[in-house]
């Protein structure tokens, strides 16, 4: 009871605060934002993005699938070493490590399957061709992409 005590302690203030109405002051015209979308950018702006875009995703791909296969080994090592008389607890930190590990290793080999090397050179070479970006790599394009990278 004392874990739910402090949630609803907040919610209740959170509902009883006062609710002010918005001024309907003008802003003043500064043209529009730079965003994705009203940006203009050549092809060889987005074949850029998308090649930034790529590699960082890949890195993050590799992470998560050396991480995961870090710790499916261990757990490996731990059930094979592990004598029959094991207690409970032991047996399921060895099931939780297979778990956690191979959520891990399926996660990252699917961002590396998306968001790989040779996808990335397909979508680029499709792109060239003429052919619009898939939807997925549009949506992540962010104007952080677009810019040079410092070396």
């Amino acid at each position: 009871m004392r874990y739910l005590a402090t949630p609803l302690l907040l919610l209740l203030t959170a509902v009883c605060q006062p609710v002010f109405a918005q001024t309907t002051a003008v802003a003043p015209a500064a043209g529009p934002a730079n965003t994705l979308a009203t940006a203009r950018y050549s092809p060889a702006d987005t074949i850029r993005a998308v090649r930034n875009l790529f590699g960082l995703r890949s890195k993050g791909a590799l992470g998560y699938t050396a991480a995961g296969s870090a710790v499916l080994a261990e757990a490996a090592v731990t059930t094979a070493l592990r004598p029959p008389g094991t207690s409970t607890g032991q047996r399921i930190d060895t099931n939780r490590d297979w778990l956690f590990g191979s959520a891990m290793m399926g996660y990252g080999l699917l961002r590396t399957k998306r968001f790989g090397k040779h996808r990335g050179e397909q979508i680029i070479a499709a792109y060239e061709q003429g052919e619009p970006l898939p939807s997925y790599v549009r949506r992540r394009l962010k104007p952080k992409y677009f810019r040079y990278r410092p070396f």
